[in-house]
């Protein structure tokens, strides 16, 4: 029952809580207005593989909502 914006907020808080930063100014935004949020990661030198296999799991499962 999420909006297209809240699943890619859903999506995006796994990378954000890695502490990547992002390329959209409003994701950028958003979670920088989250107290528990520390970007320090660059988009491009995020590396997917410090994911879990089951945050991995969900950021495929959310993506899949979004484009639905």
């Amino acid at each position: 029952g999420l909006s297209k914006a809240e699943l890619q907020i859903a999506r995006n808080e796994i990378y954000a809580r890695h502490g990547r930063k992002f390329k959209n100014p409003d994701l950028q935004a958003w979670f920088n207005s989250c107290s528990w949020y520390k970007g320090t990661i660059e988009p491009a030198a995020f590396d997917e593989s410090s994911l879990s296999d089951v945050e991995l799991a969900n950021v495929y499962f959310l993506k899949e909502k979004e484009n639905g």
